[in-house]
């Protein structure tokens, strides 16, 4: 997708409301996310179909919403994530709607967006590999700041948890050049549980 609205163009339209709708977020790197996630996802899967890339751009529309989820309203921390991914499909739909795209392509990019956390089939797997390898390249050193460490580590070894062989290869090779980013890296793949899928 080109990033510019065409009339008529339903696609394009929905890339833009989304774009329009993440840029209001209060988390800093949430617009940067989409994009990169969308990046990595190209990367994972040059080929990847309409509703793979507005699933990509979209994943976490929730969290631009001024009453998003917080993870303190959640005793379980999944549960959370579970609670923002159900929203988000709800978001994105309607955008898409609006915007008139094919409802079996707004369809099955809402069922990505409902399953980003957590995957479960090859096309969901797909965007929660890219979701999850942005966070660490773009995400990371801001939510650090906001976090600290502690709380970062915990929350890279469970992103870490969520990748399979191929991005658990890429985010070897990923450097940030600074030492305590590439320490919790580092020492989340150390401790990482066995892949998710073979």
């Amino acid at each position: 997708m080109s990033g510019r609205v065409t009339a008529g163009d339903p696609l394009a339209c929905a890339e833009a409301r989304i774009r329009a709708a993440i840029a209001r977020s209060e988390v800093p790197e949430d617009p940067v996310h989409a994009d990169n996630t969308l990046h990595w996802l190209r990367r994972l899967a040059p080929a990847a179909d309409p509703a793979l890339r507005l699933a990509a751009l979209a994943h976490d529309i929730e969290r631009a919403t001024p009453d998003r989820y917080r993870r303190e309203q959640f005793t379980d921390y999944d549960a959370f994530k579970a609670a923002h991914a159900a929203r988000g499909a709800r978001l994105l739909r309607g955008i898409l709607d609006d915007c008139g795209v094919d409802p079996t392509v707004a369809t099955e990019a809402c069922r990505l967006v409902r399953l980003h956390e957590v995957g479960g089939d090859p096309r969901a797997d797909l965007l929660r590999e890219a979701d999850s390898l942005s966070y660490f390249e773009v995400n990371l050193p801001l939510y650090l700041a906001r976090e600290g460490r502690a709380e970062t580590l915990r929350r890279c070894r469970w992103g870490v948890a969520r990748l399979g062989p191929r991005g658990r290869a890429l985010l070897r090779g990923l450097r940030h050049g600074v030492p305590t980013l590439d320490g919790l890296l580092a020492e989340a793949l150390a401790a990482a549980p066995p892949v998710m899928d073979g």
